[in-house]
Parts: C-alpha cells; sequence; structure tokens
C-alpha cells in the first residue's frame, strides 16, 4: 500500500512536470514550446490537403502603462482576462498561445484571409467592448493589435518548417503594422492579401 501511494504521487509529479512544461501558469494557456509543435501540425495538415491556415500575433496596446499605473497584480489580472475572452472567441480546433510577455499567437488550421480577417476583429472586439475588472474593483479599458497572415501548401523545394515560419514572422511584421497605424486594429501581411 505504501508503495502504491509513492508510485501514485510520483506519477502524478510527472504529470505535473509534462504539463507545466506546456502549459503558462498565469493564463493556464499553452506556451510557445506547444505552440511552436503544434502549429508545425497544423501547416502539415493544410499541405497535405492543398489548404490554408491563418496566423495571427496579437498584442496587447500599451501594456506596460497598466503595470506603471496600477501594479504588476494588476497586469496580471489584464493578462487572464484577455487570454479568456480570446480564448472564448476562438472555435475549439483554434491554436491559442501566449508567446512572450503580453503577446499570444492564435492559429486557425483550415481557415483562409476573409475568414481569418472576421475572427481577427472579432477578437479585437471581444478584449475592447468591456473594460476589465481589476481585484481592486476598478475596471480599465483594454486594446489589442493583431497581425494577420495566411499560409499555404510550400512550393517545389521549400521546406514546410520555411513555410511555417515565414507565416508566423508575415504576421509580427503585420503586428507592427497595426501597432504603427494607432493600434486596436487588425492589420494584414501584405503577401496574404
Amino acid at each position: 500500500l505504501r508503495r502504491k501511494r509513492a508510485d501514485d504521487r510520483l506519477r502524478a509529479s510527472v504529470q505535473d512536470g509534462l504539463r507545466l512544461a506546456v502549459i503558462d501558469p498565469l493564463t493556464g494557456l499553452y506556451n510557445r514550446r506547444y505552440a511552436a509543435a503544434r502549429l508545425t501540425a497544423i501547416a502539415e495538415a493544410a499541405a497535405a490537403e492543398g489548404g490554408e491556415f491563418a496566423v495571427m500575433v496579437v498584442d496587447l496596446d500599451r501594456f506596460k502603462s497598466v503595470n506603471d499605473h496600477w501594479g504588476h497584480a494588476a497586469g496580471d489580472a489584464v493578462l487572464v482576462e484577455v487570454a479568456r475572452r480570446l480564448g472564448q472567441s476562438l472555435r475549439s480546433g483554434d491554436l491559442l498561445a501566449r508567446i512572450g510577455g503580453e503577446e499570444f499567437l492564435a492559429a486557425l488550421p483550415a481557415t483562409g484571409l476573409t475568414e481569418g480577417r472576421i475572427v481577427a476583429e472579432r477578437l479585437c472586439h471581444a478584449v475592447e467592448e468591456t473594460p476589465v475588472q481589476l481585484p481592486g474593483g476598478a475596471g480599465i479599458a483594454v486594446t489589442v493589435s493583431i497581425g494577420l497572415a495566411v499560409g499555404r501548401a510550400p512550393g517545389a523545394g521549400v521546406p514546410l518548417r520555411d513555410t511555417m515560419r515565414d507565416t508566423v514572422d508575415r504576421a509580427d511584421r503585420a503586428l507592427l503594422a497595426a501597432k504603427s497605424a494607432g493600434r486596436n486594429q487588425v492589420t494584414i501581411s501584405r503577401s496574404a492579401a
């Protein structure tokens, strides 16, 4: 009986370690490590089917000012709530991961430019529509900027990994353009338009 309890504790410890290796502990979303592997699978499926997939890089606007003005506990509350809103606005088969401090990645399998833009606009609206309630009761308006790119099956001689990486890079550049254009908006990668 003692050995069984020890084995159960060890098994639970290993499972917790595996879970923590792919889950962001603050938001409960997947982390960058898991996102890379899952995005590869999404790109492989698109290549096999000759289809497309959409990638969005989502960044909270002026997040540093939240931490500076309200404190880091408020910043954490904002991250958790934004993660929840983003997750509720995506389909169950879509990928959502926290890939940086206030940066998220969404990948939508079997999704082209038109549907991807609709989803990205929905994400912006879901974050902006209601102020985030802070632990002290105050509400704070939060917005996000989103860069969107669409990946397609690679051409002859182009490795799938390069196509996937290029799609994420294009989404990241589109995010920078959204920030430069005034924030709280979706910008589409020129290559995807």
